[in-house]
């Protein structure tokens, strides 16, 4: 099997070389990655500009640093820079969850739609974090690993992607089991700091958004609501979103 590995974090993130090793056993893995962190640029693409590509070493594999977003990454690898077909995307893993509206932000998920776009089977994979400890990320691999193996028996579906979250691993506490939920579709409360210092014009202002994430309904058996209960969260997502009941009363009033 031909794997791309890529994430939003950037090409040198633990949490893509964690990946990396708990996935080299299952076939040819290729690393395109961004040159630098990407989060939140959602399925943004690289227009009216070349996009620089450079070879990447590091102890455990080579690869390609991309300046661009993870959807070009995907792009790339698919168009140029993989020799041969691709058999599954992997995008992660990310230093942070991607659950409920926040994976229409998350470049982790962007990466793994834009490889559900071309067909590909694609795994999105993210880790709660919580009081950060650098040595969460090869247990964070080993259970995205379970997920992964879970998420490809039997297949995945053309046109759909498979989004993983492992739940926060402080204090050595493991994960309850996996479970296969709905996505969460609350609205999130934003928090905004307000910059203190004085800016050159009296009347500007400047806003930066908290490093948090939090639902107004946390919705029971979803995937937010799950994940905080300590489980790995596997959500299928698909891209297919035209409303088709709306579509049909639309219909309706314009045949008439």
């Amino acid at each position: 099997m031909r794997i791309l590995l890529t994430n939003d974090d950037g090409i040198d993130a633990a949490g893509l070389h964690a990946l990396y090793s708990a996935v080299a056993d299952l076939g040819e893995v290729h690393v395109v990655a961004p040159s630098r962190v990407q989060s939140a640029t959602s399925h943004a693409i690289t227009l009216h500009r070349y996009i620089e590509v450079t070879p990447y070493r590091s102890d455990l594999f080579e690869g390609y640093a991309v300046d661009g977003r993870p959807a070009d990454c995907v792009k790339l690898a698919a168009a140029e820079l993989v020799p041969g077909p691709i058999d599954l995307v992997l995008s992660g893993i990310n230093h942070g969850a991607n659950v409920g509206v926040n994976v229409h932000y998350s470049g982790t998920v962007g990466a793994a739609r834009e490889g559900a776009f071309l067909g590909l089977p694609a795994i999105a994979v993210s880790l709660h974090i919580g009081d950060w400890q650098h040595d969460h990320w090869p247990r964070a691999a080993r259970h995205a690993r379970r997920a992964i193996d879970a998420a490809l028996t039997g297949g995945i579906a053309e046109g759909v992607l498979v989004n993983i979250n492992v739940p926060i691993l402080d204090d050595g506490a493991e994960p309850k089991g996996m479970r296969a939920v709905p996505l969460n579709t609350a609205a999130m409360h934003d928090r905004f700091d307000r910059d203190p210092e004085p800016t050159d014009t009296p009347d500007v202002v400047r806003y930066k958004a908290r490093d948090s994430m939090s639902f107004s309904d946390p919705g029971s058996g979803t995937d937010v609501d799950t994940l905080y209960d300590r489980y790995i969260t596997l959500t299928p997502l698909h891209f297919e979103q035209t409303d088709h009941a709306a579509l049909s009363r639309l219909s309706s009033r314009l045949d008439a």
